[in-house]
């Protein structure tokens, strides 16, 4: 790489941009999953027995305590917690959709532990089997699912990218950002695992957030499979505006990919391009863009006044 500083318009655009894609309100999925949780006690308090209706929230406190315990880094003492869980839905004498409703977010809570303990085939394993509950639910009940099966897609994909298996899970992160900008069920990366009736819509709302939590995946891989995914990404149709979901995927994927090789110049005229058009905002995948323009720059080009907060 040239030895010429970078020009400083296009750092201070290239900081200006991030801190105005962070400076949108991080809280726009609040209204989404409540209603989604609103659906499910409704259908909870509807077709479930009130006994039935009490395990599961004992199943779910215990469940919640554990991850709770993973996340702030006791694995042991959180994955004997969901193994508790686990062996009171074993036990229990309750209907099938008691069941599948349960172990749909028991199989994810596993499927956190095992990654935590760095058992990555048994993560994707258990994540494959709550995305099969989530087909479930939706199939036999009608529940919305769409979103949490998108979900833990991406999460699998993400625990393959960081056991360095970039390969298949830069093909199933591309695929995932067509599917949630366009809703095409051909993009759906588990065809044996999809619904028989008709997907629950996602709102535009989701659709971003879902998006944010798929680039986070896609900042994972390593810069070799960055091109696979943008090479995946569908081109925009002549005469049609650019579609905005896409168009920020494609651009934080070739970001990330200009500073994996050190084409500085290039990466900050994509962070100046990335963020979205309000009121939507990704934001894990901005600060992402922030910790890379503000720890791997040229020490030079890091002294950049008014440099957006983490």
């Amino acid at each position: 790489m040239s030895a010429a500083p970078l020009p400083s318009d296009l750092l201070r655009a290239a900081t200006e941009a991030l801190a105005r894609a962070l400076a949108h309100p991080t809280a726009a999925r609040a209204g989404a999953e409540a209603e989604i949780a609103a659906i499910y006690g409704e259908r909870i308090t509807r077709d479930l027995t009130g006994s039935e209706a009490r395990l599961l929230e004992s199943i779910t406190d215990t469940r919640e305590r554990g991850l709770a315990l993973c996340r702030a880094g006791r694995i042991h003492a959180g994955g004997a917690l969901i193994a508790r869980a686990r062996a009171t839905l074993t036990r229990a004498d309750i209907g099938r959709e008691a069941f599948v409703l349960s172990d749909s977010f028991l199989c994810a809570g596993e499927g956190f532990v095992h990654f935590k303990s760095d058992r990555p085939d048994a993560a994707v394993s258990s994540m494959i089997e709550a995305i099969d509950r989530c087909r479930e639910l939706r199939d036999a009940w009608g529940y919305p699912v769409e979103g949490r099966r998108i979900h833990l897609a991406c999460n699998a994909a993400r625990v393959r990218a960081e056991a360095a298996r970039h390969e298949e899970s830069s093909v199933v992160l591309a695929q995932l950002v067509n599917l949630i900008a366009t809703s095409d069920r051909r993009f759906w990366p588990y065809p044996d695992l999809e619904y028989l009736s008709g997907p629950d819509p996602l709102g535009d709302d989701a659709r971003w957030e879902l998006l944010d939590q798929v680039l986070t995946a896609v900042s994972r891989l390593a810069p070799e499979a960055l091109g696979r995914v943008t090479a995946a990404l569908p081109s925009d149709p002549p005469g049609h505006e650019p579609h905005p979901l896409v168009t920020r995927a494609r651009c934080f994927t070739e970001a990330i990919r200009a500073h994996a090789s050190e084409d500085f110049e290039a990466f900050l005229s994509h962070c100046t391009d990335f963020p979205p058009p309000a009121p939507h905002h990704l934001p894990r995948a901005s600060r992402h863009l922030v910790e890379r323009l503000l720890t791997g720059m040229p020490s030079s080009e890091r002294r950049i006044r008014g440099e957006p907060g983490r």
